[in-house]
């Protein structure tokens, strides 16, 4: 799929994900950045938006899906706007929703003496 640029987003489009990824930047630096892919027409347009030094953050990177698209028909189905993943995206920056030693077991491994 051929991806398209926007220089702007608005708050009540269909948003396909929202993502805050650590990137390097044109001048080498590592940054945050948050990535929007949202619909226009029937295509998805890519807007970024520098939210700074990665290391200024203390939070996982993360993405957060607002669709889907069908296989078969290629159809983009929109379950989300921007602002509902804004929303999502910035509780996840201030809630630790679970240890993630769970996910990969560790929190057994070392609570065994190891």
């Amino acid at each position: 799929m051929i991806e398209i640029g926007t220089s702007y987003v608005l708050p009540d489009e269909p948003c396909f994900n929202l993502s805050e990824l650590d990137l390097l930047s044109p001048t080498g630096e590592r940054r945050r950045y948050r990535v929007y892919m949202v619909v226009r027409g029937d295509k998805l347009a890519k807007h970024q938006e520098d939210m700074g030094p990665a290391k200024s953050f203390k939070t996982d990177q993360v993405r957060v899906l607002g669709g889907f698209i069908d296989e078969d028909s290629k159809r983009i189905y929109i379950e989300h706007t921007v602002n509902e993943l804004r929303g999502i995206v910035e509780q996840l920056r201030v809630r630790q929703w679970f240890d993630k030693r769970e996910l990969v077991g560790l929190d057994r491994i070392y609570s065994n003496g190891n």
